[in-house]
């Protein structure tokens, strides 16, 4: 067995203390890197996550800021580079769920969906770009719902799907510079952002339509996230992965 080691590395989290976030920055802890887990709000599970990542030993942050504020982008980066100076794992996976009738959605709704699932990456990876060096990895996380028309998830769907985009497209524009990017997108994971509405007898359908004949959980998510922070995936780049056990 090949151990991912990444003793050395910088990795930020956007969305790092909760549910799916929390798992990866676990895990990068876990694996040896120095975590900047960013959230927007709740500091109970900022907390619980830190002292997580900590138990691994090295050097582990939180950072509270709203990825859709620019000011907040900004001054953020700039904390950032003052304590750790360079990242070679960058992971954009904030966001927020709704799900709405195209009939039910405001334009409000549709901006704030879009604001924070889109334009909030694309702030990270611009004000974050300086601070990535040669060799660093890009990872997005999107969802199913970015891949395959739902119902009740337009604004969602889209956000996701723009995000896919986006991160195949800057793929292109770092490429040259050693950076790479790519995508995961996980299928229903039980956590709270995707099992608030879920009942066991959704859960038990969802994993009766999967091939592995299970719903997926928060590490499934975060192994993927690490192998392409991994030099296991140094010549893997604009590229899309579906992490829901083979539903069809």
């Amino acid at each position: 067995m090949i151990p991912i080691d990444l003793t050395g590395k910088n990795c930020v989290v956007t969305g790092g203390t909760r549910g799916i976030g929390a798992a990866i920055t676990r895990m990068l802890a876990e694996a040896g890197a120095s975590t900047a887990a960013v959230y927007r709000s709740n500091d109970a599970s900022a907390q619980e996550s830190l002292a997580a990542r900590e138990a691994f030993g090295g050097v582990h942050c939180n950072y509270r800021a709203d990825i859709a504020s620019p000011p907040d982008v900004s001054a953020l980066a700039d904390r950032l580079k003052a304590d750790f100076g360079s990242v070679h794992g960058l992971v954009l996976g904030a966001g927020i769920p709704m799900h709405r009738h195209i009939d039910d959605i405001t334009e409000d709704d549709w901006r704030r969906v879009l604001d924070i699932n889109l334009t909030g990456p694309m702030l990270i990876v611009r004000a974050f770009r300086p601070m990535l060096v040669r060799g660093a990895s890009i990872v997005s996380i999107a969802s199913g719902a970015g891949h395959d028309g739902l119902p009740g998830l337009a604004a969602y769907g889209a956000s996701k799907a723009g995000l896919i985009l986006f991160t195949q497209s800057i793929a292109q524009d770092l490429g040259p510079g050693g950076i790479r990017a790519n995508v995961v997108s996980p299928g229903f994971v039980d956590t709270e952002f995707s099992g608030r509405r879920a009942d066991d007898e959704r859960k038990q359908r969802v994993a009766s339509n999967a091939a592995l004949r299970r719903h997926g959980v928060p590490e499934d998510v975060a192994g993927a996230v690490l192998f392409f922070l991994s030099d296991l995936s140094a010549f893997v780049t604009g590229q899309a992965l579906r992490v829901n056990g083979g539903v069809v």
